[in-house]
């Protein structure tokens, strides 16, 4: 029996575990083609750096820098972590001058199943005897079992249970001279494939299943030109943590504090750091994936393969060159399933600073921090050490700046009392981004936390960290309305209205000390807006500032002003609403010419009721009439009863004639008015 190697043992007893009926397996050569395999790939493969730089985006990338030497081919191997592949093959390039990157090789994505296309064999296979017999039909294989040896071809296995034995499987072989012999496979089977070809598939699957059990990573093959095998550097970007930020800060007097603030950092990806320069940008670029590390295939129309028997021919439908032509079928777009991947955050909490902030006010970090359009980069000093999983927190900014404690109180809040904040000038140089803010009092000690959101160079940010009970704000809201302007052009009458909404708020002060109240108004999209407290603005409220002494009360005012513009047809006006305008028009002679329109409008509504009425009279005697008809029809003739009826359907015919009269007197009327008002609306 052939001697395993111990350099690729655990392959091969991956595959002999798998089976209690095929406890050994002897494939003369295999071990020796395995060893091969397994010492070549140690031996080409070359240095491919260690990482000794990384740059973490808040955008949740890291860009990686290696050096290395390209081996004499120009190769360059580098140990990737399966699920980086995509982001490598996507951002690979070479920094600096000297070379060019020719190509980039790697094992597929899917090398156990494109290894088993071409094998008679699945992986499920190997894990059986019989299976695996099965799948060699034609085969020159040694089967030994119970003291029994076959050789020869394999022409099938049978499997046969009954119920005083165990399953057992049964090979039949074509043996020298054509003879087919037999074989009960049982516990001490033992194989040997004596087809070299064969063998050799064999091998290759052992190979294929054991490296696919621990398949967590690709060797990619950088192969470079022109570096004359100078040192290179190469530079990709793969996904990782996003790094955050944690600040302190330490209230002192004369408005001042000292300013903190935090990095932490994990190491993500999937290798120890040695010696690392790390360098942190708080850019939030467009970040794209793609999983360009898999197979895509493009679907294809199918043609039917016709199988009819009637071969008659179908009638000549002429000549379409003219025809429309479709495609059978859309083209569909390749998609994958995305994966949900889940990126644990660890949080690191730092031991207060001593004598809250520690040393003087303006501690050297060693941060070197570096301003751009979008964004601001700290560049950490030194290098680090980080076991890959770990996290990291080191300051990047320690400096004193300008600040304020404020009691803010935002309209339309629930409670009364505004939250007390601090205001804080960026004067450290570099835009720093945003984090959680831990607040400290330089006697009182710690007073709460805020979150800061990302402060520009220059900029001014408050932060929120407790509500301030000793301080009460009540809101007063009065809206008035009232029409500023009249013009009637062509029988319309323009109106320009003013909505003004004022705002009273009311502050009362703690006992203890002064204050400093911001009180944020909504801004209101269209509105004009005026206070003399106003103290800058949000894209969402206006700040209104003032200071309110111990004990004492204080009042701000905010105006909110709307224009609003109506246009009326002066005919259709009900005088009520012409009077309005009347007493509110500027103009005096547009306000007489109003006041005479209402007058005019006021006889036409009337007029128009009147004629309304006597139609309405009309209607109601005709009904009536109708029904005096049907009662005549309906009694005897010549009797008492319908002379009645025919008398007082004679009063009816004279009455529906007064009401005919009348109407028509009441509609000359109406015609006559509305001329008025027509006439009166011609002098505007």
């Amino acid at each position: 029996m052939t001697e395993i190697p111990k350099t690729i043992r655990p392959y091969a007893d991956s595959f002999l575990r798998r089976s209690t009926v095929f406890q050994r397996i002897h494939v003369a050569g295999a071990a020796a083609l395995l060893l091969g395999t397994a010492l070549s790939g140690i031996a080409v493969a070359g240095d491919g750096g260690g990482i000794d730089a990384i740059r973490l985006s808040s955008g949740g990338l890291a860009e990686i820098s290696r050096k290395a030497v390209p081996t004499a081919d120009g190769t360059i191997q580098i140990e990737v972590p399966f699920d980086q592949v995509d982001d490598v093959l996507k951002s690979l390039v070479l920094n600096g001058n000297a070379g060019t990157i020719d190509r980039v090789s790697l094992a597929g994505p899917r090398p156990l199943e494109e290894t088993f296309k071409g094998l008679p064999f699945t992986p499920e296979t190997l894990a059986s005897a019989p299976a695996l017999l099965a799948s060699m039909q034609g085969t020159v294989v040694s089967v030994t079992s119970g003291g029994k040896t076959v050789t020869g071809k394999v022409l099938g296995v049978e499997t046969r249970d009954s119920e005083k034995t165990a399953e057992r499987a049964l090979l039949t072989v074509l043996g020298k001279d054509d003879r087919i012999d037999t074989l009960k496979l049982g516990d001490d089977a033992a194989l040997t494939v004596e087809d070299p070809e064969m063998r050799q598939k064999l091998a290759d699957a052992v190979a294929a299943t054991g490296r696919a059990k621990n398949d967590g990573a690709r060797v990619v093959n950088v192969h470079i030109a022109g570096t004359g095998g100078q040192e290179v550097r190469l530079n990709y970007v793969i996904a990782a943590p996003i790094w955050k930020t944690a600040y302190r800060v330490v209230v002192g007097k004369d408005a001042k504090a000292r300013l903190q603030a935090w990095a932490i950092l994990e190491n993500a990806s999937g290798v120890d750091w040695k010696g690392v320069k790390i360098a942190l940008s708080s850019a939030d670029p467009v970040t794209l994936k793609q999983r360009l590390h898999q197979l895509y295939w493009k679907e294809r129309s199918e043609v039917v393969v016709n199988t009819a028997s009637d071969n008659v021919a179908a009638p000549d439908t002429g000549n379409l060159l003219n025809r429309v032509r479709t495609r059978a079928a859309s083209d569909k777009k390749a998609m994958m399933a995305p994966t949900m991947e889940t990126v644990a955050e660890q949080a690191a909490v730092a031991p207060a600073p001593a004598d809250y902030g520690g040393g003087t006010g303006e501690a050297e970090t060693g941060a070197t921090a570096t301003e751009s359009d979008t964004s601001a980069t700290f560049d950490l000093p030194g290098s680090y050490d980080l076991a890959n999983g770990d996290t990291l927190s080191v300051p990047i900014a320690d400096a004193s700046v300008e600040a304020q404690m404020v009691s803010v109180y935002t309209a339309g809040s629930k409670l009364r009392h505004p939250i007390a904040a601090i205001k804080i000038s960026n004067s450290t140089g570099a835009s720093m981004p945003g984090g959680i803010l831990t607040v400290y009092d330089a006697n009182a000690g710690y007073i709460g936390d805020a979150e800061l959101t990302g402060l520009p160079k220059g900029d001014i940010r408050m932060a929120s960290f407790a509500t301030d009970r000793k301080v009460t704000v009540t809101e007063d809201r009065k809206p008035t309305q009232k029409i500023v302007d009249i013009k009637v052009v062509d029988g319309a009458i323009r109106t320009t209205e003013k909505l003004l909404e004022t705002t009273t708020y009311t502050i009362s002060g703690a006992l203890d000390g002064e204050r400093t109240i911001v009180i944020e108004h909504p801004v209101r999209e269209g509105w004009s807006f005026v206070s003399q407290a106003e103290n800058g603005r949000t894209a969402t409220h206006h700040r209104l500032q003032t200071n309110v002494e111990a004990g004492g009360e204080a009042s701000v005012t905010a105006v909110d002003e709307l224009l609003l513009s109506n246009s009326y047809t002066l005919a259709d006006a009900e005088p009520d609403v012409l009077l309005g305008w009347s007493s509110s028009a500027s103009d005096k002679g547009v306000a007489e010419k109003l006041a005479q329109l209402a007058e005019a409008r006021r006889k036409q509504v009337d007029a128009h009721r009147e004629l309304e009425k006597s139609s309405e009279d009309i209607q109601r005697l005709a009904g009536e009439q109708e029904r005096i008809r049907e009662n005549i029809s309906a009694v005897p003739e010549n009797s008492d009863l319908k002379t009645k009826y025919l008398k007082i359907l004679e009063e009816s015919e004279t009455s529906i004639a007064r009401a005919v009269e009348k109407r028509e007197a009441a509609q000359k009327v109406a015609d006559l008015i509305d001329e008025q008002v027509r006439e009166t609306i011609r002098q505007f």
